[in-house]
């Protein structure tokens, strides 16, 4: 197994919505969902192609989706332990109606719309440091070519990437160490450890349909075709902001060094394994 550690810089303070939640309150993961990293590498990547980025209007009835082949596994990306990090609440005045194009109108007709007072939280963070993960170390030199590309990210925020690693050869091992990424709650209770230091989210990974392993490069970079996905799974997860108490005890890809990704993880998100959600 092959990964790439990418370095992302923000520009401006992240929304990466919490789901389930609801209208009123906006609340955001702490860190860069495996979904959304997918999805905007593969908006850069269609970028660097010189393509038109696919639109993802909010209230477009059945919009299509648009992410990395299957063959390339996202795993988030997480603030550096070393640099500042901290999530603001705020408040902002919103719509009442969840549909609303209003906010983009230069001018609008009729009736004025119905605004409500929402609260919002922002991830302010210097940097976030990911993952994507493949079988194939070739594969993963089309990553490194999106150094300096950036666009919006997340519900709210944009963000470039700053820097990409060299192409890392991972091992796998069983280790007692502190995971560098999402760890599924699934595997902590297999597990049999009682583990403290870990916040547990709901999160979703995509239902890929079988026809999505045939997606290519053969007509642009990463393809100008939808991906073949129908919807989300739920599973739950555990983060380690910090490392405290005594790290996991558990199957890890590593390189001997600093990267710890756990195996069941990748499994889950490649959709290799299906394990049922908490």
């Amino acid at each position: 197994m092959y990964c790439v550690e990418i370095k992302l810089q923000p520009t401006a303070a992240l929304t990466f919505r919490m789901l389930p939640g609801s209208i009123l309150n906006i609340a955001t993961y702490p860190f860069l969902p495996p979904t959304s990293l997918s999805g905007y590498l593969r908006r850069l990547g269609m970028m660097r192609a010189e393509l038109d980025i696919p639109e993802t209007k909010i209230n477009k009835e059945n919009p299509f989706t648009y992410l990395l082949p299957q063959r390339y596994i996202t795993l988030g990306a997480h603030p550096n332990r070393g640099k500042l990090s901290g999530i603001h609440k705020t408040y902002r005045k919103g719509m009442r109606e969840f549909n609303h194009d209003d906010f983009s109108k230069i001018y609008s007709e009729g009736d004025r719309a119905n605004f409500q007072l929402h609260t919002w939280e922002y991830l302010i963070t210097e940097e976030l440091i990911g993952y994507v993960v493949t079988e194939s170390a070739a594969d993963l030199e089309h990553i490194r070519d999106l150094q300096d590309y950036g666009c919006y990210i997340g519900k709210e925020g944009y963000a470039f990437i700053s820097e990409v690693s060299e192409v890392i050869e991972l091992k796998t091992q069983r280790i007692a160490a502190y995971p560098s990424t999402l760890v599924t709650m699934d595997e902590l209770i297999q597990s049999g450890q009682l583990v403290g230091g870990c916040d547990i989210y709901n999160l979703y990974r995509y239902n890929w349909l079988p026809e999505a392993k045939n997606q290519s490069n053969q007509d642009g970079f990463f393809g100008t075709q939808p991906t073949a996905v129908d919807g989300f799974i739920p599973f739950v997860a555990a983060y380690f902001p910090k490392q405290l108490g005594n790290p996991p005890m558990l199957d890890y890809y590593t390189d001997g060094e600093e990267i710890f990704i756990p195996v069941d993880l990748v499994n889950l998100l490649g959709g290799k394994t299906y394990a049922p959600s908490l």
